[in-house]
This record gives C-alpha cells, structure tokens and sequence, in this order.
C-alpha cells in the first residue's frame, strides 16, 4: 500500500496510532496498549491545531503533535486543573503525553505530543460549540430543554463565566431530568464573552 507524503496526511484516509508514556522512550507502534484508529474512527467535527479527534467506543481522542515544546501540554493542564478548581463538568478530561505514529512515510512517521483524553457522548446529548453564528443552533437546542436541564446549563455556565472559559464547546443532554445537562470538552481558558452570552439565552427559556 503507498503512504501519503508528509504533507498530504488526510484523517479521513490515512491511519493513526496512540501510545501513551513517555514521549522519549524508543519508539513501538505495535507496543502493548498502543491505541489503533482508522478513518472510520475520524470525528470530523475536529478542528483547531490538532492533528484531529478520533474515537474509540466510549472515548475521544484529539491528539497534537508537539515536538519538543512542552507549552501546549502545559497549558491544556493548567486548562483542565482551572476547569476542575471551578467544578466544571468536563467529561472526564485528561491530559496525557505519549507519541503519535502516522502512515505518512513507510512504515510509520513518529510524532512527539500529547491527548486529551474524555468521554464521547451519545444521543440524547447533543454537539454544542460558540463557534461562527453560533446562537441560533444553541437556542435550537436550549428551547425545548427541561427544567432540570436548563437549571444545569445555568449552574455550569456560571462556573464557566467565573472560569473565563473561551471557545465553549461539548455536549448537552436537553431531555434529561438531571441537573447534568451539560458537558464541557477541549478547554481554553482566557475570555468569558461567549459563555456570558450562553448564559443569558438559558436564562431567557428559564424565564418562560
């Protein structure tokens, strides 16, 4: 089979492979443990300065490629320990650093990076980002929320407001009776705008 070159790799065609550890260690791509995905495994929703978000059965993984700086890795800690000083709900985000092998040269390219690690939620829960002109999809998903779904959006909002969580993205439950309504993923901490905004259109449907 021919290998793309370096500069074609397409996640929608190609393979990648996930071995968490230490990113020095020689390099072993059929390693005990080391995580296969296929394209078919490609979330394509995935965006950013990832390589992408690949899934397999109950989790995600967006996975980077960092070389030798140690900055991205650390921020998405820093992230995710803010997001956890705060309560956030965040599908169970972790960060952790490994390597990364892509068949972009044969037999396989090594990255060196990281993954963020979480849970991939399933309907009833539904994709939410700030992204764009976001607010017509989010209302479309918040106006038939139940009660206890919009109290949860609320209270996690506001987590998220004091957090400044940036570029607000992940899943909600609008059908549930639980006050676990809403799931953040790939967190960035700096600005509260868009989350403010979130915020106010819950407390609109509250209102009703």
């Amino acid at each position: 089979m021919a290998h793309s070159s370096a500069a074609e790799f397409d996640p929608t065609k190609d393979n990648i492979k996930w071995d968490e550890g230490n990113p020095l260690r020689t390099p072993d791509p059929n390693r005990v443990g080391v995580i296969s995905f296929t394209p078919k495994d490609y979330v394509p929703k995935s965006s950013g300065h990832s390589l992408g978000v690949w899934r397999k059965d109950t989790k995600a993984y967006k996975l980077f490629d960092t070389g030798d700086n140690k900055k991205p890795f650390n921020d998405v800690k820093k992230a995710i320990e803010t997001a956890e000083e705060n309560a956030l709900p965040i599908a169970g985000a972790r960060a952790a650093e490994g390597l990364v092998y892509t068949y972009e040269i044969s037999p396989y390219k090594v990255r060196y990076g990281f993954a963020i690690v979480a849970t991939y939620y399933e309907k009833p829960w539904v994709w939410f980002d700030g992204q764009g002109n976001w607010e017509a999809k989010f209302e479309e998903i918040v106006a038939p929320a139940t009660h206890n779904a919009l109290l949860g959006m609320q209270r996690d909002l506001k987590r998220a407001v004091t957090a400044k969580l940036s570029d607000p993205q992940g899943f909600i439950n609008p059908t549930t009776q639980s006050k676990t309504s809403i799931q953040f993923v790939d967190l960035n901490i700096g600005s509260d705008k868009v989350v403010q905004e979130m915020l106010k259109i819950v407390e609109k449907y509250l209102k009703w």
